[in-house]
């Protein structure tokens, strides 16, 4: 590179306190090319906060027409080479050429420089999408949405040629979903993000980039704790609590709505890896590491001898781990909140169980043998701050894993109570993990921080007026809002009356977005008969009701799925949890 010669960038330049130099602004363009995978993350694109960025506000939008910024010169300086590594000199020509077209061909093509703002005191957000994962477009139809505590509240604009979107909002809050739809309505791609950290550019904010990739779906997402790669003939995996077999561990099962979960089984030949089970997410970023029975049990009998209690030899184990934006995490705790006196082990570098180890170590991982069957929540702290829970199935003999998904960018959760049937507001209390105190929930909504980007908690539900009815909710954490609708007692009890049904052990209750529905619980043993439906405003019937729900008697004690068939669509919406005697459970289902 010419030490005189001026250098065009064409990005906005986000100038820190910290690092001010222009050497340093074109090291990073430099690393971009000595890192391709960085190429397609320009800083315009990406939902984080920018330091010294402004608070958003619609009153910063004038109601004029959009336009994207001219690309432009942002300064003419002089170089010393010895700034630069000199074997990206001509790379960085060539992408600093690159960017600066592209950025002008966008320009000229902008599908939305004239649109008029069509919603008042609305802001306007623009991005990027692609397709991703074999997803193609030929006559489908592809919409952008605001979603806002499961309700779609605007839509937005596609270009396709362009690869852009466009969609005014009356607020910065819920999340944006794009999906492509075939000619019968079938979801063929989507994607979620959530709106948070936005930046400014003139007069509109720069959105999220939305990948189209493959709907969501069930995967195992295996690998061992040693990285020896996984072969099926050793290994066999299953879902939906062992009723269907993978063909093949890297197999998914698709179709299945954006808040469901599901029990994967995993066995392995010989009894060399130790039975393991794993509550799966729809689309669950995290992964089941499999250890080998013989580590499962000398972890087992290595803490048996130091702390001098001997446990039983089909009790259950739990193994978990602590990550934060998908990294281990250094120093954390964790707690057994439903049962505090239990004591978890920290496994340290080497995967050996430290009785006197206070907290995780660069690995995260903890363990917490000589288990009774049950539901276990557990959450995680960094000097008693909470960062993120997880709940844990245990039966006999089984290993059970799961990760704890925290994240940096927390998210404020918007909760609400109210009738079932009339919409009134019903004040109660909830107990939420990792929430030091109950909240109370006296007015129409309240709101609270939750840091976990994935995974299934218990959330305990007791009702300030008496005829209510309390319950356990089952709550998806990949959701932002958490909805409670409240039944009397005495509806229950008319049910079970009016249908003659006996009713002496737990029940579920799940209310329905969907037209045309069925209702099946994985246990192939289970009687039909104790399944009722209702609809919105609480009439009865055998035979599902659109949009409406039901109510499931006499479940059994232990790991259960509820499993919900859109028939129109075939998308499957599942449930799991696990059923205590004489407990009352509650969830919704919708595509």
């Amino acid at each position: 590179m010419d030490k005189a010669s001026p250098v065009y960038v064409a990005k906005t330049m986000h100038i820190t306190h910290e690092r001010k130099t222009p050497a340093y602004t074109l090291f990073q363009q430099a690393q971009k090319v000595t890192h391709p995978e960085m190429d397609r993350r320009p800083s315009s694109l990406e939902s984080k906060a920018i330091s010294g960025s402004e608070i958003l506000s619609l009153n910063q939008v004038d109601p004029i027409k959009v336009e994207f910024p001219e690309a432009t010169v942002i300064s003419e300086m002089s170089l010393n080479k010895q700034e630069l590594l000199n074997r990206t000199d001509l790379q960085l020509g060539q992408l600093v050429t690159k960017e600066k077209d592209s950025l002008l061909l966008n320009k000229l093509q902008n599908p939305f420089a004239n649109s008029k703002q069509s919603i008042p005191n609305s802001a306007s957000i623009q991005g990027f999408f692609e397709l991703s994962d074999g997803v193609g477009l030929t006559n489908q139809t592809v919409t952008v949405r605001r979603v806002r505590e499961g309700q779609s509240i605007e839509l937005g604009q596609v270009d396709l040629k362009a690869g852009m979107y466009q969609i005014y909002v009356g607020s910065f809050d819920g999340e944006l979903v794009a999906e492509i739809k075939d000619e019968n309505g079938i979801i063929i791609g989507e994607d979620r993000k959530r709106i948070s950290g936005l930046s400014r550019q003139n007069n509109y904010f720069q959105g999220p980039q939305l990948k189209l990739g493959r709907p969501s779906g069930f995967a195992a997402n295996l690998r061992n704790i040693d990285d020896r790669k996984i072969k099926d003939d050793e290994v066999g995996a299953s879902i939906f609590s062992g009723n269907y077999p993978l063909k093949k561990t890297t197999d998914i099962y698709p179709n299945v709505a954006r808040h469901s979960s599901t029990v994967a089984l995993i066995d392995g030949v010989a009894g060399k890896t130790a039975r393991t089970l794993s509550i799966r997410m729809a689309k669950d970023p995290s992964e089941i590491v499999l250890f080998s029975q013989n580590w499962v049990e000398g972890a087992k009998t290595y803490i048996s001898e130091k702390i001098q209690i001997e446990y039983m030899a089909d009790a259950g184990i739990i193994i978990g781990r602590v990550l934060l934006d998908g990294k281990p995490v250094n120093g954390a705790q964790v707690v057994v909140e439903n049962q505090p006196g239990i004591e978890p082990y920290y496994l340290d570098q080497f995967l050996i169980p430290q009785v006197s180890q206070s907290s995780t170590t660069s690995n995260g991982y903890f363990i917490i043998p000589g288990l009774q069957e049950g539901s276990y929540q557990i959450s995680a702290f960094i000097q008693n701050r909470h960062i993120g829970s997880q709940a844990y199935f245990v039966e006999r003999s089984v290993a059970s894993y799961q990760e704890i998904l925290a994240m940096s960018n927390v998210k404020v959760s918007t909760a609400r109570s109210f009738d079932a049937f009339t919409g009134r507001m019903v004040p109660t209390e909830l107990q939420i993990p990792g929430l030091e105190d109950l909240l109370s929930l006296t007015v129409e909504s309240a709101t609270y921080v939750e840091g976990t980007g994935s995974g299934l908690v218990e959330v305990i539900n007791r009702p300030m007026e008496r005829e209510y009815l309390p319950y356990i909710y089952l709550q998806n954490q990949s959701k932002d809002f958490l909805h409670l609708p409240q039944l009397t007692e005495s509806f229950i009890e008319h049910l079970a009356q009016q249908h003659k049904i006996a009713a002496d052990t737990s029940l579920f209750i799940g209310f329905v977005q969907m037209k045309n529905f069925e209702v099946t619980v994985a246990d192939e043993k289970f009687d039909r008969s104790n399944i009722v439906y209702f609809g919105a405003t609480g009439e009865v019937s055998m035979v599902p009701i659109q949009n409406g729900g039901f109510i499931i008697f006499n479940i059994p004690v232990g790991t259960t799925e509820v499993i919900v068939e859109n028939k129109d669509s075939e998308k499957i919406a599942s449930q799991a949890f696990y059923s205590k005697s004489s407990m009352y459970y509650l969830s919704h289902f919708a595509d």
